[in-house]
């Protein structure tokens, strides 16, 4: 072996010789870096399983809590239904206790504009449909009484004119009172009264005009009766 090729194996290995220090040193500094990282790893991972722990346990607390509200409100619920239920039954005792003492008369007689004006004022604040349906019949009782007399009284001077003598209901004047009649304002109402709610009195005034008029139209007596019953106070 020459020298040459001696002194190029005598520096590799002197080479080698010096980094191999260097080298467990990296390697060691690099393993304590990576079992240092695993060891705030292993910290992190305990310290999150422990918030999830906690997270856990307060959900199922809130849960509890959540199931207590709805079962809170389940029964306000069905409180406030029950009371609802009872208001409405005590406001239609009320307005049918309303109607009874203070409307109910008017409609039983003849017409009075001070009666119905405080009639009227008896509906304020009522709220059952039942009752308050009665309302329009006493506001147009007046108009109703008015039309219906309006129309006797038109046919008065035709009757007088025949001498209050029998009328055969082919006649045409027999047919002009019936088709008068039944052109009322009060005639659809008197009409359906047993089905619908009607004003008793202006009923009860029908009633005499049909017999007047199925009678002939012949009495003038019977006439002035029905007539007499419709001049409001």
């Amino acid at each position: 072996m020459n020298k040459i090729k001696l002194l190029v194996i005598a520096m590799t290995v002197m080479l080698i010789a010096a980094a191999s220090p260097a080298a467990s040193a990296q390697s060691a500094q690099s393993v304590q870096q990576l079992e240092k990282d695993i060891e705030q790893h292993e910290k992190n991972i305990k310290e999150k399983e422990t918030s999830i722990k906690d997270l856990e346990e307060r959900i199922d607390s809130l849960k509890s809590q959540l199931k207590d509200l709805e079962n809170q409100k389940k029964t306000l619920e069905k409180d406030l239904k029950a009371e609802i239920k009872t208001r409405k039954e005590k406001f239609v005792t009320r307005d049918e206790l309303v109607y009874d003492q203070e409307i109910a008369d008017v409609l039983y007689s003849p017409y009075n504009k001070s009666d119905i004006d405080e009639a009227l004022e008896s509906f304020e604040g009522m709220e059952t449909k039942d009752v308050i349906k009665h309302k329009e019949l006493v506001q147009k009782y007046g108009e109703y009484t008015k039309d219906l007399k309006e129309f006797m009284e038109k046919f008065k001077k035709q009757l007088a004119e025949n001498r209050w003598k029998y009328v055969s209901s082919s006649s045409d004047l027999y047919k002009k009172f019936e088709k008068g009649l039944k052109g009322t304002k009060y005639w659809k109402i008197y009409n359906k009264k047993e089905k619908n709610e009607s004003i008793d009195y202006l009923d009860r005034v029908m009633d005499k005009i049909m017999m007047f008029k199925n009678d002939g139209l012949k009495s003038e007596a019977q006439f002035n009766e029905c007539l007499n019953m419709l001049y409001a106070n």
